[in-house]
């Protein structure tokens, strides 16, 4: 997997998504709809095994300060 050195950020969540297209082999995303509840949607190779392991891999590179605002 790439490294990723900067979290990209929008007020408009769709900016987010638009901004994304066409960068990504497979993605994950969870986020929370306009009812408040938490909504989690993948492509169809990412299984839940695969989630899980991107997920745990991004939460270690953010704990350990990988990231940047910049």
């Amino acid at each position: 997997m790439g490294e990723v050195i900067k979290l990209n950020a929008a007020l408009d969540p769709d900016v987010v998504l638009e901004e994304a297209k066409g960068q990504y082999q497979n993605v994950f995303i969870i986020g929370y709809d306009h009812d408040g509840l938490l909504d989690i949607r993948a492509s169809l190779d990412f299984d839940c095994k695969s989630v899980v392991f991107a997920f745990e891999q991004f939460k270690f590179n953010l704990m350990n300060g990988d990231y940047t605002d910049e």
